[in-house]
């Protein structure tokens, strides 16, 4: 078989050599040889190619036959199932992988990725800017709604719920049609584009139902938690191809691992599952993240996979008018920025939170600093002020 996934571990063991054998046979025709094997079971066969010891751990490189994948719920078992599991492990973490033309093209990947998340925008050369309703939980479908309606008046493009919003199907009806009804009045008030995020959070079968509903109630964004719902949910979402979706962080910190996966394999998997945008902790926040680690999310949402669209990167947790502009230095304007206390904590309110974060862009992208411009803006100066000490 000529498709071969190139796949690269770190793993610790007492005897490297023998560990990467049983690896390669584990993911690929079962650890004990049998005398069934034949040469059409051995094309099955994942081999070795490369072994190097770096400090404690061994980073070893794995050619895996990949013609019958076709699924990522098909290729997370083949380069990260129960491989992880093998006794003569210490640990092991997937590092990345890549893929062959052929299998990154039978994954469904993007249906609009960055570049049409860019032309439903209309081109625009700056953030996504999104406001996290805050607080969480316990809000009326009207209190939602209000507070989206002023965050996106204030200028924030997009409004979504906490990940942590579970609800009674009446309740997230009524929500949903409180905050869409909220971004058309916006809209009409400041001739932007607003948009409302779904989280269809329930039993797989009634996500899908819940997508659907969400779609024709007129939401036109979407987020899951794939860690939390599975990697396949985020793809069988992606290739209804309704709206562009978010790959929400949420549980992906108990993959970070030694013996798990790297942040650019979760991305990798991600972007092929069907992420349209991929969410990851902002530096300066409230989550932890490292400026390498968002690089790599970076470039993993960027590179090459077959003909599938790039994806957009987002980060989030503990953000506001202060903490954009060490984002635009990494990453440019093509990002999403993901605001929930930073504006709906704003001392004015949602609406003057707003206005903080789009009087921080206009400063950042004509090369102002902060400290200047918010002399004569008042929510910038209001927010900095607050913000200085978030939490």
């Amino acid at each position: 078989m000529s498709e071969m996934i190139r796949a690269t571990y770190a793993i610790a063991s007492n005897d490297l050599p023998r560990a990467a054998a049983l690896i390669a046979r584990e993911m690929s025709v079962g650890v004990k040889k049998t005398r069934y094997e034949n040469s059409k079971t051995g094309g099955f066969m994942a081999t070795v190619d490369t072994i190097k010891k770096v400090g404690s751990r061994g980073i070893i490189t794995i050619d895996v036959p990949s013609a019958n994948i076709s699924t990522v719920y098909g290729l997370l078992l083949s380069i990260a199932g129960e491989i992880s599991c093998l006794k003569i492990l210490k640990s092991i973490e997937l590092l990345d992988f890549d893929l062959p033309k052929a299998l990154a093209d039978r994954l469904p990947g993007p249906a609009f990725g960055l570049s049409g998340i860019k032309k439903r925008r209309g081109n625009l050369d700056r953030p996504l800017f999104i406001t996290v309703i805050k607080p969480s939980q316990g809000l009326t479908p009207e209190e939602y709604a209000h507070i989206a309606y002023e965050s996106l008046v204030g200028g924030m493009d997009a409004i979504k719920s906490d990940e942590l919003l579970q609800e009674s199907d009446k309740n997230w009806t009524a929500r949903f049609e409180a905050a869409v009804a909220a971004a058309r009045r916006a809209e009409k008030e400041t001739g932007e584009p607003k948009n409302v995020m779904m989280h269809p959070v329930d039993t797989p079968m009634k996500m899908v139902d819940r997508f659907s509903r969400g779609a024709n109630m007129g939401c036109d964004l979407a987020m899951l938690s794939p860690a939390a719902s599975g990697f396949p949910m985020l793809e069988e979402l992606a290739r209804m191809e309704r709206f562009p979706i978010m790959a929400h962080m949420a549980m992906s910190g108990w993959l970070w691992q030694k013996n798990g996966m790297s942040v650019r394999a979760w991305s990798k998997f991600m972007r092929l599952a069907g992420a349209d945008i991929v969410l990851y902790p902002a530096l300066k926040g409230t989550l932890k993240a490292t400026r390498s680690e968002l690089l790599e999310v970076m470039d993993a949402v960027k590179t090459p996979l077959g003909t599938r669209k790039e994806s957009l990167i987002a980060v989030g947790g503990g953000m506001h008018a202060g903490t954009m502009k060490v984002h635009y230095d990494l990453f440019g304007p093509d990002f999403a920025y993901l605001c929930g206390g930073g504006v709906c904590g704003h001392p004015d309110g949602a609406r003057a939170g707003g206005k903080s974060i789009r009087q921080a862009w206009d400063a950042i992208s004509q090369g102002i600093p902060l400290s200047r411009y918010r002399k004569d803006h008042p929510e910038l100066d209001a927010a900095l002020t607050a913000f200085t000490r978030y939490v």
